[in-house]
Parts: C-alpha cells; structure tokens; sequence
C-alpha cells in the first residue's frame, strides 16, 4: 500500500473516529443536562445548541467516512434482480449522480463560504462564531465524498477491465 493510499485511509479513519467522539460528547451532554434538571441542580443552557451544532458536524464528517465503507443506505433490491452486466451501469450511473452532486455542493458551499468570510457574517446565539466555518465543513465534506466516487468509478473501470469479455 502506498503512502498516499494510507494517507487516505487514515483520513477516513480519523473522520469516523471524530463523529463517534461527537455523537457520545452529545449523548454525554444531554444527558448530564437531563439530569442535572430532574434532580434540581438547574440546567446548562447552551448544551442543547451545542448538540444541535455537533450532530451538523457528525453528518457531514460521518458521511465520506460512511461512503468509503459504503455503510450508507444502499437499495440494491433491483441491483440483485437484474442482469451483472445492467447492475454494473446502474452503479456507474449512480457513482456519477454522487458524483456530480457532491461536487455541486462543494462548488455552492464554497461560493456561500467565501461570501460569508468575505463580509465578516457571523452565528449569534449561545456561542458566537464565523459563518464560514459551517459552511467550509460541509465543502470539505462534499469534496471528500467527491474524490471517494472518483475512486469508486477509478475501480469500478479496473474491475470492468478485468472482465471477461463474454459480460
């Protein structure tokens, strides 16, 4: 394996790593905040902000991680009623629809991330930050799931290659 290959694994490792991280620090959270209600000890105002901001986070880190592993939901019912040869075009026509759509939200993301960081736009609730940051992370999100179908199709036009011709 290469060492841009373990790179890129390592990346996708440490996406998945950081969204389970988030999940349990929301879990953790929301739970101490119930608790903390129901015995009379008051409640932690920004928790359910924070929560609300963490689970933007695992979504958009958690999906190229989940692409690579192809833990996404998938409906191959019809992929496993029609011919290899017709499943082989319906994945290659749904890796380019990913495709094209995760490099159009990168594309959107980016404009908007740029505009916001361009007139200094912030959040304003319980915390306080730049705009852009939201709007960078769905762009880095949409720009991993854009290489990842990349290399889908890259495999899928090795292993169709390696066919036999009969298919």
């Amino acid at each position: 394996m290469t060492a841009l290959a373990r790179l890129y694994d390592g990346l996708y490792a440490a996406l998945g790593a950081v969204t389970a991280t988030l999940i349990a620090v929301m879990a953790l959270s929301i739970s101490a905040d119930v608790v903390m209600r129901n015995v009379g000890l008051g409640t932690i105002p920004w928790v359910l902000e924070l929560a609300e901001y963490m689970q933007f986070a695992a979504a958009f880190l958690g999906a190229p991680w989940a692409l690579r592993l192809g833990a996404h939901v998938r409906v191959d019912i019809l992929l496993h009623s029609v011919s290899r040869r017709t499943a082989r075009g319906l994945d290659l026509l749904a890796n380019l629809a990913g495709l094209g759509i995760s490099a159009a939200l990168f594309c959107f993301a980016a404009a908007v991330g740029t505009d916001s960081f361009a007139d200094g736009a912030r959040i304003i609730k319980s915390f306080i930050f730049p705009e852009w940051w939201v709007f960078a992370l769905v762009t880095v999100s949409a720009g991993l799931m854009a290489i990842e179908f990349c290399r889908r199709l890259v495999q899928a036009r090795a292993a169709a290659d390696q066919a036999p011709a009969s298919i």
